[in-house]
């Protein structure tokens, strides 16, 4: 059957971001189906909830689709044939955009009814007496349609506004109960706020008795959507473009309105350049950018036709304004009105409505309401699409920065309040001066600052006492070090002084030794000769008194002769007297001899006073020196500490320097200057292993693992992966995941981008996969499933029906082996534990229990002896392996939180770390399985559910992942030092399960986003692989600004 369209007048087929209205029925194709259901399913109630997910085409369906049916083609229970149709959004004030709604929709068929009532008046007689409004349309069906219900939980941020909420609920509900009136209403909401409904009494009562969900279109709807309305226009598209857009769309229900702005492009660009009779093609789509890319041209088209620089601001605080930072670290768009977002951006409203009006056009239509709407500061503004924060480039890169700075002023406010409560200290770089440099390039208004913490002034406070306190520290270090410089001159200077004059009074002291024994030795030689005299001296008088004696015989001869003669007489009297003048002599001489004596004695003793004075001199002298040599080695002392001083100061400067560069290296785009990422992080690295830093150093391996760009990412499964496994030993070595889409997938680790083997699953037990294992020599796969059935595959024929049992009757949550391999254990989120005997690929049930306790997770001990089980209301259960069937042992401590959600034992069985769904991490010594009573928190925490916890196969170190889309890894020697963990964070949502490769060097994860992820977490290698990858070194003007000139010039890559 051949279908023919009547050509209608439209400038384009397609609406692109916006949705279909009424007017554009003639175009709206492809949810025929939908709409004769939703007229069924409305003869039968008056009360239809439309629910999707977030660009699943709600909207359209119901003003494009529904509502000009129900005008042509009336419901088999309607009262009339006419039909009064009133359309509105809730927004932030439900009953108002309701009552402004009914006086637009009654005012432009009755003049007098504006007269006679106002919006005001309609929004008090909904408030007071809502019957009245019922009796305005009684000669026609009242059709009452809610686009975007979600928005009355969107919007809500106070008590009063719960209650504005309720009383518009109740309104809208009392009006769908009354089927005598012919009142109707349709919503459409978004899936995701489904449980907001259960906080409204008769709410969710009514959304169950009239819930639509709303069916993915299938390939042939999707086919006539691209291709009837351009048909419809007279025009046509080749068959080859056709089925790359369907391609590109896949299965993915939330890129219809991808898909119409892409084709909107599309069409606009064919228009221009079109040659005659030419149908649409490849050509055409892909000068748009392709469905991938088109957003982006598209954006940047109307960005760069901004008038100034100035409005391009305005444009990226418009939008960073919309996005806050919501629960679990997560990007949302929050609608406000143009007042708001002029506080909260610092944007004068004039220029904000300028730069809005340019994104509200019919074509563009990247912000709502549309430009029909007259903007005033009360116009509440929103991103139409949730996905153009993924698909517009600039865009991504606003919320990024906008939810980095939200997250840092978090950061910067819990600082502040620890401090004012004396809980910690100010900052110091490079936390310093990452805070100074944040507060200078985002100037954060007390507007902003109110969506997370009022405070702003403390923290601003906080910083600038900070660097106060800094800078005045800095001048103090430098102060006192240049007083120990001089205080050590001094010393050294002192100390070599008093060395010379030791030497001087060790000379002085040698040469009056020198004299002293010159004058012993003159003495003693003066001794000789008053010796040699006083000999003399006394042979003389011996030979006076030999004289005397024959002079006294010779006078008794000479008086025997007397008588002789006279001249004898003379002769004796001469001789007389020269005896006397012989003796007198003889006296003289022993006299001096006696003085010669008496001097060469005190000359002696002169001598020995001398010497004893040398003595003295010299001990003297030895002591200087002695002192002198003491005062030398504590000066030598002195300078030493100083030195040691100084270089643990320059090592404290470098390790900052090092810091500070890795942060700027990883904040630095992508596509920044040539190569200058990668050489900041190589020399963050260089600098930081030449001051003795730590080797895995989180901002260092963040800036190297950025400018690496070391990640694999796999994309093959196509829901939720929630498990991963290694395969043990070396060689070519497989890694196998499991997901929610019910495979388990083998990747070959050495060819990565091969294509995965899927492992069948028995059709009978298909469901998600929440374990895998590998037994111990690989060949084997064993999974555990969501609905409780055990699987066991042969990695040689992985395209046979695996082996399966149903163990369980709930998800299963861990499989472990035990005693190598001997045994494998299974437990459930029941509390039930079982133990199996593998045989080849086959499981043979041995023992099973139930604990009737909650279980989260399982670990067991390295000893093979004990299991235990992560619980609630803070509790572990410990079970016996040899025999489960006995009652399990319960270890409550306080700090295991409300549940415990992961636990992992050291390669030693020493340490249990464990997790929780507040994610805080322990660490508990144990010993003969059992645990300490407190345990020590591991440095930075999650800020969600901790999913798991792994240790390297090396066991240096420990990783863990969380809910909160992020990845920690510790050195598990430096646990107790509580260093803060590298910290990854690139995941979209939720991070399931990790495991390191076999040598460690590598980390795999998987998650919610639906991927599996392999990253190089060895800083060496990193290091390694930048290093081949650089093709320059830093110039002389980028080391200076950024390391510093006091810093010596090295290359970065040797040559």
């Amino acid at each position: 059957m051949t279908e023919t369209y009547t050509k209608v007048a439209f400038a384009n087929p397609f609406p692109g971001l916006r949705s279909f209205e009424p007017e554009d029925s003639p175009l709206f194709f492809g949810r025929e189906n939908q709409i004769h259901d939703l007229k069924e399913r409305l003869a039968d109630a008056h009360f239809l909830a439309i629910v999707g997910s977030s660009g699943s085409g709600k909207s359209s369906l119901v003003k494009a689709g529904l509502v000009p049916h129900l005008l042509t083609h009336n419901v088999a229970s309607a009262t009339f044939n006419a039909w009064q149709v009133v359309s509105f959004s809730p927004e932030a004030t439900p009953i108002r955009n309701f009552s402004q709604a009914l006086h637009q929709t009654f005012g432009r068929q009755n003049r007098s009814f504006s007269d006679r009532f106002s919006a005001e008046t309609i929004e008090k007689l909904l408030r007071t007496e809502p019957a009245t409004i019922l009796e305005w349309s009684e000669s026609a069906n009242f059709l009452i349609v809610i686009d975007q219900f979600e928005d009355v939980f969107r919007y809500l941020s106070t008590e009063d506004g719960y209650e504005e909420v309720a009383l518009f609920i109740n309104l809208i509900l009392e009006m769908s109960r009354k089927p005598d009136e012919s009142v109707y209403v349709v919503l459409t909401m978004r899936s995701d706020y489904l449980d907001d409904c259960t906080d409204y009494e008769g709410l969710t009562e009514a959304i169950n008795n009239g819930y639509y969900l709303l069916p993915k279109m299938n390939r042939e709807e999707i086919r006539r959507a691209i291709v009837t309305p351009i048909q419809v226009m007279g025009a046509g598209i080749s068959d080859e473009l056709t089925t790359r857009l369907l391609q590109d769309i896949g299965n993915k229900a939330d890129q219809l309105p991808i898909l119409q702005h892409a084709l909107m492009r599309t069409w606009n660009y064919w228009q221009l350049n079109r040659k005659i009779d030419s149908l649409i093609d490849l050509p055409d789509y892909e000068a748009i950018g392709t469905m991938r890319k088109a957003i982006t041209v598209h954006a940047e088209e109307v960005f760069g036709d901004l008038p100034d620089e100035k409005s391009q601001l305005a444009t990226e605080k418009l939008f960073k304004a919309l996005i806050v930072l919501g629960e679990g670290n997560t990007s949302i768009i929050r609608p406000i009105p143009i007042s708001t977002i002029s506080e909260v951006s610092g944007v004068i409203e004039y220029l904000l409505i300028d730069v809005l009006n340019r994104f509200r056009e019919r074509d563009v239509a990247f912000l709502t309401p549309s430009i029909t709407v007259h903007a005033d500061p009360n116009l509440i503004i929103d991103i139409s699409h949730e996905r153009l924060m993924t698909l517009w480039e600039r865009l991504q890169t606003w919320v990024k920065e906008e939810t980095d700075s939200a997250k840092f002023y978090l950061q910067v406010s819990n600082s502040a309040t620890l401090y004012h409560e004396g809980k910690t200290g100010l900052w110091v770089n490079p936390e310093l001066q990452i805070g100074l440099k944040w507060l200078a390039e985002n100037r954060p208004t007390p507007a902003w600052a109110n969506r997370y913490d009022p405070y702003l002034e403390r923290s601003i406070n906080f910083l600038e006492y900070s660097r106060n306190q800094y800078e005045f520290e800095v001048q103090n270090k430098e102060e006192r070090q240049k007083k120990e410089l001089r205080r050590a001159r001094f010393f050294a200077a002192f100390l070599g002084a008093g060395s010379l004059i030791s030497l001087f009074f060790l000379i002085v002291s040698a040469v009056l030794r020198t004299e002293a024994l010159q004058s012993e030795e003159t003495a003693i030689a003066e001794k000789k000769i008053a010796l040699f005299e006083r000999n003399r001296a006394e042979s003389q008088t011996r030979e006076a008194i030999t004289q005397k004696k024959i002079a006294e015989q010779q006078g008794i001869i000479a008086e025997q002769q007397k008588r002789l003669t006279e001249e004898q007489r003379v002769i004796a009297v001469r001789g007389q007297q020269t005896i006397e003048l012989k003796r007198q002599e003889a006296e003289t001489a022993r006299g001096l001899a006696v003085a010669q004596t008496q001097r060469a004695e005190e000359a002696r003793n002169d001598a020995q006073r001398q010497r004893q004075q040398a003595d003295g001199a010299r001990k003297d002298a030895e002591q200087q020196k002695s002192r002198a040599e003491g005062a030398q080695k504590e000066a030598e002392s002195q300078r030493a500490v100083a030195q040691t001083a100084q270089q643990f100061a320059e090592q404290q400067r470098g390790k900052a320097v090092a810091r500070t560069l890795a942060v700027q290296s990883y904040q630095l785009n992508e596509n920044a200057q040539d190569d200058l990422q990668a050489l900041l992080a190589l020399e963050a690295y260089n600098l930081n292993l030449k001051n003795g830093g730590l080797n895995d150093n989180p901002d260092i391996f963040n800036a190297l693992s950025k400018a690496a760009d070391a990640n694999t990412v796999l994309r093959r499964h196509s829901d939720m992966v929630r498990t991963v496994a290694v395969q043990p030993g070396s060689g070519s070595q497989l890694l196998a995941t499991g997901s929610d889409d019910g495979t388990i997938k083998l990747w070959a680790a050495n060819n990565l981008n091969e294509a995965p083997q899927s492992l069948k699953t028995p059709r009978r037990s298909a469901n998600g996969v929440r374990t895998v294992l590998f037994s111990n020599d690989g060949k084997t796969v064993f999974g555990g499933g969501e609905s409780g059935w055990l699987y066991g595959w042969s990695t040689q024929r992985t395209d046979a029906i695996p082996t399966s049992i149903k163990g369980h009757s709930v998800p299963i949550l861990a499989l472990l082996p035990v005693d190598d391999f001997a045994r494998l254990v299974s437990v459930s989120a029941d509390g039930q534990v079982r133990s199996w005997k593998p045989v080849a690929n086959r499981l043979d049930s041995l023992q099973n229990t139930h604990s009737n306790f909650p279980i989260y997770c399982a670990q067991a001990s390295r000893d093979g002896k004990r299991l235990f089980c992560g619980s609630n209301n803070g509790q572990i259960l410990s079970f016996d392996l040899a025999d489960l069937t006995k009652k399990p042992e319960v270890i409550k401590r306080r700090q295991f939180g409300n549940r415990v959600t992961a636990l992992a034992f050291s390669l030693d069985g020493t340490q249990l770390i464990t997790g929780t769904s507040t994610g805080l991490l322990y660490a508990w010594k144990v010993a003969n399985n059992e645990f300490e009573f407190v345990g020590s928190l591991l440095s930075g925490r999650h800020t969600s559910t901790v999913s798991d916890i792994v240790f390297s196969p090396n066991g240096k170190l420990v990783a863990s992942s969380s809910a909160d889309w992020t990845i920690h890894i510790w050195d598990y020697d430096n646990l107790s030092k509580q260093q803060q963990p590298i910290v990854i964070n690139d995941f979209d949502s939720w991070v399931m399960a990790i495991r390191f490769t076999n040598d460690s060097k590598r980390l795999i994860a998987c998650g919610a986003d639906r991927t599996v992820r392999i990253r190089n977490i060895d800083p060496a290698e990193l290091y390694a692989e930048l290093t081949r990858k650089v093709k320059r070194n830093l110039t002389n003007e980028e080391w200076n600004k950024y390391i510093g000139k006091d810093i010596p010039y090295e290359k970065t890559k040797p040559d």
